[in-house]
């Protein structure tokens, strides 16, 4: 279990001191979750690109509760089942009771730091429509087909591992497109929360507006990958190579 599993939801005092709100953010999340609701604009997803300030949102917000008491009871008892294939000792693990008490509020936190099982119950506790509001880094929005019908950016920079930066347009546009439901909602709400320097139009649309970046795949055919796919009758080296990113370009540019 990584460093960061073992100390996200410590109970009592580590709480107060590793997961610590401001309070003028505190009222702004208050806020603007009430007007949500009321605009029965929930479930929503909030993109933080930090895994501490996920969890310092989510455990902050102790006044919140958006679940009736029916909902609880299908929460406490999908909770029950589904940790039951943890050992005894385990499911008393600070991540798991603090998670457990979160989800039954409605809210979530979803990030590399989060136990596997936990991030499973999370996504599907989500796809039910039991969780409300969902902490999430920008991975939640890879290959998840997770939709809400709000998504809220905590911020428009993150860091790339070496500076600070605005987000790139592919990064908003795969994020932002978990807005709406298919099926259910007639269009999706994107919110950038301004809490301090409110951006400039230009990079607002640069990034909104901006042409993705190109994909390069990292497909590499190796002679060991050659030798293994010639001991697989069920698969020829030349679909192997049909079925790669790489040749998708060539396809489609080709007459």
């Amino acid at each position: 279990m990584s460093k960061h599993a073992q100390t996200f939801g410590a109970k009592q005092d580590s709480i107060s001191t590793r997961f610590s709100l401001l309070p003028q953010d505190r009222g702004v999340y208050l806020s603007l979750l009430a007007s949500l609701r009321t605009r029965a604009q929930l479930p929503v997803v909030v993109f933080t690109f930090s895994r501490g300030r996920c969890d310092e949102q989510a455990s902050g917000l102790t006044s919140l509760d958006l679940t009736t008491s029916s909902e609880k009871s299908e929460i406490h008892l999908f909770l029950q089942r589904c940790l039951a294939r943890l050992r005894g000792s385990d499911r008393q693990l600070p991540q798991v009771l603090h998670m457990s008490e979160l989800l039954h509020r409605g809210l979530g936190v979803h990030h590399s730091g989060i136990l596997p099982i936990l991030k499973e119950i999370v996504e599907m506790l989500f796809s039910r429509g039991l969780v409300k509001v969902l902490f999430a880094t920008e991975t939640f929005a890879m290959g998840v087909n997770m939709p809400a019908r709000t998504v809220v950016f905590d911020s428009m920079r993150k860091h790339d591992g070496s500076t600070f930066r605005d987000l790139l347009p592919g990064e908003y546009v795969q994020m932002a497109g978990r807005a709406g439901r298919r099926g259910l909602d007639p269009t999706g709400t994107v919110i950038l929360l301004c809490k301090g320097r409110v951006p400039e139009m230009a990079d607002l649309h640069r990034m909104m507006m901006g042409k993705p970046s190109q994909l390069q795949s990292q497909f590499r055919l190796t002679y060991t990958m050659i030798l293994n796919l010639l001991r697989v009758d069920a698969l020829r080296v030349e679909d192997m190579m049909k079925r790669s990113f790489s040749e998708f370009p060539s396809r489609k540019d080709s007459p």
